[in-house]
């Protein structure tokens, strides 16, 4: 068995940057502040597992002081939310976490007139505490209104905003990923010992969010490096069509990644760049290049994705028989 050291992906990861500046690449947001003290955040940006309520809930309460556990997300319904361009190429954050926290500015500022009424006081002598999610006059705790009371006091208009926000440039996400890995020269198995990663997605807003994106995208970069194939007969029809022959990723395949942090705010309210795609987007190169590396000594220089055990064994005992 031979192991050979570390290759690096060098080169920048980029992801699909935020479209050029049109209504339909925009996104739409909604935020109501009810009589109780709730609130709902109506979004057109579909979540499919990114924690889309975590983080628009977070959004909200980091802005108007109103406890997560009070603020109900809602999307895909389009009876409530009749606008919304979707979740792809890494936009949900800067595109609709930027439209939710823009409506929770606007009905801060509606507010602030309103608990300015209800205090007899300026607007501008008004400050909103959000850790205890309340309106008071700037210096004096006492004289103060909660959330609950001031959207009562909004009457039949509500308090409310909407917002259709699209971006004027786009975001460049960038990282750098490293892989090293063991190849058994007999069997052709290749095995990930280490991952180091390095990912600049902006501001980040939940670290933990954040955190499993990337979990979850380089186990599937190494999935599609080292395991995951279509295969068809001669006919067309699908061999691996059960997870009984696709070769999936397991936890049992992977080691602890190791995850590096650096923060580059982008231009948006937020700060924030694209998170989604990053680790699939180096994890799968730099395995590949580190296995070829790995037995680049006994005269390979390509080997095919997936870099199977039987494509890498089929590597090497070509290079062998050509020398």
């Amino acid at each position: 068995m031979t192991i050979r050291d570390v290759v690096k992906y060098g080169n920048p990861v980029l992801h699909s940057p935020s479209a050029p500046v049109k209504t339909i690449d925009g996104e739409t947001a909604r935020l109501v502040v009810h009589d109780d003290g709730t609130a709902t955040a109506y979004t057109g940006s579909s979540a499919h597992g990114q924690g889309h309520h975590t983080a628009w809930a977070m959004l909200v309460e980091a802005e108007l002081g109103i406890e997560m556990s009070k603020v109900t997300v809602i999307h895909g319904d389009t009876d409530l939310i009749p606008m919304g361009t979707g979740t792809y190429a890494s936009r949900s954050l800067q595109l609709g976490g930027v439209a939710v926290h823009k409506a929770a500015v606007d009905v801060k500022e509606q507010a602030r007139q309103l608990a300015a009424d209800m205090l007899e006081a300026s607007a501008d002598d008004l400050e909103l505490d959000t850790e205890r999610g309340a309106w008071q006059v700037r210096g004096d705790p006492a004289a103060s209104r909660t959330w609950a009371q001031v959207a009562g006091h909004a009457g039949d208009a509500g308090l409310a905003a909407e917002v259709n926000y699209t971006e004027g440039q786009p975001t460049f996400p960038f990282g750098t990923h490293l892989a090293l890995v063991q190849v058994d020269t007999e069997t052709g198995k290749a095995v990930l010992l280490r991952h180091v990663t390095v990912d600049d997605a902006g501001t980040v807003v939940s670290p933990v969010l954040a955190e499993g994106q990337r979990h979850g995208g380089i186990a599937q970069g190494v999935a599609q490096a080292l395991l995951e194939e279509m295969v068809y007969d001669a006919d067309g029809n699908p061999l691996t069509s059960t997870l009984v022959d696709y070769a999936a990723i397991t936890a049992a395949e992977l080691p602890s990644f190791e995850l590096l942090a650096s923060e580059t705010p982008a231009a948006n309210p937020l700060g924030a760049k694209g998170i989604g795609e990053a680790g699939t987007i180096g994890a799968a190169p730099a395995l590949q290049n580190a296995v070829i590396d790995a037995v680049s000594h006994l005269g390979v220089r390509h080997i095919d994705m997936p870099a199977t055990p039987a494509r890498v064994w089929a590597a090497i005992s070509e290079a062998r028989e050509g020398q």
